[in-house]
């Protein structure tokens, strides 16, 4: 450090001031992520929940909402919907999928999944390689209850040989 400072010509107390200047912006830059990463998950949660409300599952009664936060920092959220004929009906993370899609998103930043029972749901199979489709590998599958999020996943810890996409 020493020689450091002889080359760019400043005083001990200088240089104290600017290694400390520098500790604290690198502090106040990782607090200030930490809290805009907990209001994102914040807000999928409630838009999440909002989802799951409207939900449509007169059959089985299991209401799911999803909610995804895209590359842009835009939101996108869906909701199960059911239909008599069992296998028509549409899953939670594929409504959000295409809301994201509509919306003009092509990938997921993280993506949380809300169920009604009392145990963490995973996205079905089908689900978990539309979710890769427009993910890379830091995309984060967010598993809550009604109490908040519980389980933070990679994409590729929940599908690590699942189809690659085209991009």
């Amino acid at each position: 450090m020493h020689h450091l400072r002889r080359l760019i010509n400043i005083k001990d107390s200088e240089f104290m001031l600017l290694s400390y200047n520098i500790l604290i912006n690198k502090t106040f830059k990782k607090n200030m992520q930490e809290m805009n990463e907990r209001s994102t998950e914040k807000k999928l949660f409630e838009l999440a929940q909002d989802a799951q409300k409207k939900a449509y599952a007169p059959y089985s009664l299991f209401a799911v909402g999803a909610a995804i936060e895209g590359i842009s920092g835009n939101f996108y959220q869906g909701c199960n919907v059911e239909n008599v004929s069992y296998p028509v009906g549409t899953c939670a993370e594929a409504g959000a999928i295409s809301a994201m899609i509509n919306g003009g998103d092509r990938k997921i930043k993280r993506i949380l999944i809300l169920g009604s029972g009392k145990n963490l749901i995973t996205p079905c199979g089908a689900c978990l390689q539309r979710i890769k489709e427009f993910s890379d590998d830091s995309t984060l599958i967010l598993l809550a209850d009604e109490n908040g999020i519980q389980k933070r996943l990679k994409i590729t810890e929940m599908l690590p040989y699942g189809f690659a996409n085209l991009e």
